[in-house]
């Protein structure tokens, strides 16, 4: 059963990092990752949302000072190696982390939502976020399953409060694909610093930057009912974070020395 489980919630994170071909947005995917890990007997959601949100409120805290101790942005002009013991890992193959990876608008707002790719998101934020999402004021589980078995649910949360690591991408500039016709658009592109913290310490431990670009051409699927522009800037927009995080493993091992793998 627990590699069924294991196996289901690995397809639910593919569904949302594959954003184009499956519309999930990461309300829905916490809510879905919650009824997987429900069913397997023991405390409720609620109960334990009640013991661990003051624990994510300081993560929330957290996340916010690390806002503010960053540099200005567009400062960071070449990498800066990080050296860093035990080394940064992130490896969703084998689903092990001592890292986790948030966008800058998610340190100020771990609830942020995307609406019509109006902010860039490579959708690498993982457990750390959702648990601060369930534990927060805009928890996006129902009320009909709060009072459910919690089955795993406590094991994810302590070991998101364990995780050492935060990378922070910050976008200087973010331009989003747009649909000229059906068949053409205006690529997008995206100017983004990175940055290593220890939460330990919250120490900034090391800095890159790199750019993203659109793909010039991409070919895309519609139903008769959907507008071939929408399909054609979503899958665009694919293209775009899909060259960003083809760019940020490698950066990332090299700056830390660690270990990413950043798909499954």
């Amino acid at each position: 059963m627990e590699d069924s489980m294991k196996n289901r919630v690995g397809f639910l994170r593919r569904a949302l990092i594959q954003g184009s071909f499956i519309q999930m947005t990461a309300s829905v995917f916490a809510f879905a990752l919650v009824a997987l890990c429900m069913g397997c007997g023991g405390e409720t959601p609620r109960k334990l949302i009640k013991r661990y949100e003051s624990q994510f409120a300081e993560k929330r805290e957290q996340f916010k000072k690390i806002a503010q101790m960053l540099p200005s942005p567009g400062t960071v002009k070449r990498a800066t190696a990080a050296n860093l013991s035990p080394k940064p890992v992130y490896d969703a193959k084998s689903d092990t982390y001592n890292t986790a990876i948030v966008m800058y608008d998610q340190l100020l707002d771990p609830d942020v939502q995307s609406q019509d790719h109006n902010r860039l998101d490579l959708l690498l934020s993982g457990d750390l976020l959702i648990c601060m999402q369930w534990t927060g004021p805009k928890n996006p589980m129902g009320d009909n399953h709060l009072d459910e078995s919690a089955g795993n649910m406590e094991q994810m949360l302590k070991k998101a409060l364990t995780l050492q690591y935060l990378v922070v991408l910050r976008p200087i500039t973010y331009v989003a694909p747009v649909a000229v016709d059906e068949s053409s658009y205006k690529g997008g592109a995206a100017d983004i610093e990175g940055f290593i913290v220890d939460m330990n310490s919250n120490t900034v431990a090391g800095s890159f930057r790199f750019s993203a670009h659109s793909a010039s051409k991409v070919e895309y699927l519609a139903k008769k009912s959907e507008s071939k522009e929408s399909r054609l800037e979503e899958f665009a927009y694919s293209s775009l974070y899909t060259d960003a995080r083809q760019k940020l493993g490698p950066l990332l091992q090299q700056t830390t020395g660690g270990q990413f793998v950043l798909e499954k």
